[in-house]
């Protein structure tokens, strides 16, 4: 198929290869689901995992006196940094969370 010059279309040539374009795009897409079916796929799209830019976490680490947080993500906090220089331990700056209360089964 030569190569098709779209400057050179009117509106309605246009149109018209937009839906043969629509058309063909269409096939292969029912084409290729049941390719998928054949194999076990469900065709839904798959998020892939490890990716957690720009998404919020809770603090892990909060200072006492000045309440700063630190997620504990990246590089540490330069408050923890000048903790852990001081001598104490990370350990000390930890959330506790309360623990959740369990549902007794009848």
């Amino acid at each position: 198929m030569p190569p098709t010059n779209v400057k050179n279309l009117s509106v309605s040539q246009l149109l018209a290869m937009r839906a043969d374009i629509d058309k063909l795009l269409q096939s292969k897409k029912t084409e290729l689901q049941s390719q998928l079916a054949q194999i076990g796929g469900d065709g839904r799209m798959v998020r892939k995992a490890g990716s957690v830019k720009g998404t919020k976490v809770a603090p892990k680490y909060r200072h006492p006196k000045t309440g700063e947080t630190w997620s504990g993500r990246g590089g540490t906090a330069g408050w923890l940094a000048q903790e852990i220089k001081a001598g104490k331990k990370r350990e000390d700056f930890l959330i506790v969370k309360p623990e959740k209360k369990r549902v007794k089964a009848k």
